[in-house]
């Protein structure tokens, strides 16, 4: 099953990336991973949509000026002031009626049998997470864009997970969880990467 993908990226040189990993990498060096990333985030993407949605901030910056040499997918400025309001507002680029998937760059292995899992679990729940062990999520995965998203939930702190779900449960909406898949934030997370890369 096809579903829209929705990428949610900050642009390099615009807004801080991947501060965690300045002490290890240096501004540049994480910056240039995060391009990397987002690279590879897309050809995931591609499992499951043939042109993915770039959604970046900052909103008056022309993305395809910063971001070149990506593979397929379309680029489009997002307003918001906070990761969760630009979540919201890059659901809203989907085509009505169609499922969507929401991804940042954070989790460049993510493999892209669990996106195609998620979707097809949108026949049996409203919304699908894979989580992350700090208690976000790597992917979510949901039947129709819900409205009222970015009051429902914040991306700081171990419970934002728990949290959306339980906004969405009071809300009437099924949710699912798949086997949790970890985010690339920290020296740590980082270095685990890596191994996993490496064992590939």
């Amino acid at each position: 099953m096809q579903a829209t993908v929705v990428i949610l990226t900050k642009l390099p040189g615009h807004l801080p990336i991947k501060t965690r990993l300045h002490p290890l990498l240096g501004r540049e060096g994480a910056e240039n991973f995060y391009r990397d990333s987002l690279a590879r985030t897309i050809r995931i993407a591609h499992a499951v949509c043939p042109e993915p949605i770039l959604a970046t901030s900052p909103v008056d910056i022309e993305p395809s000026k910063v971001l070149v040499g990506l593979p397929r997918c379309r680029m489009t400025p997002v307003v918001g002031d906070n990761g969760a309001v630009c979540l919201e507002n890059a659901l809203a680029l989907a085509p009505a009626g169609t499922p969507i998937v929401a991804l940042g760059g954070d989790a460049p292995d993510l493999p892209a049998e669990r996106l195609q899992q998620a979707v097809r679990l949108l026949d049996e729940h409203e919304v699908v997470f894979v989580p992350t062990p700090d208690g976000g999520f790597s992917c979510m995965a949901l039947r129709r864009a819900v409205p009222g998203l970015a009051d429902g939930f914040s991306y700081g702190g171990s419970d934002a997970l728990v949290s959306l779900e339980g906004w969405l449960g009071e809300r009437g909406l099924s949710t699912a969880r798949l086997e949790p898949w970890p985010d690339v934030d920290t020296p740590e997370d980082y270095e685990a990467f890596r191994k996993r890369d490496a064992g590939a």
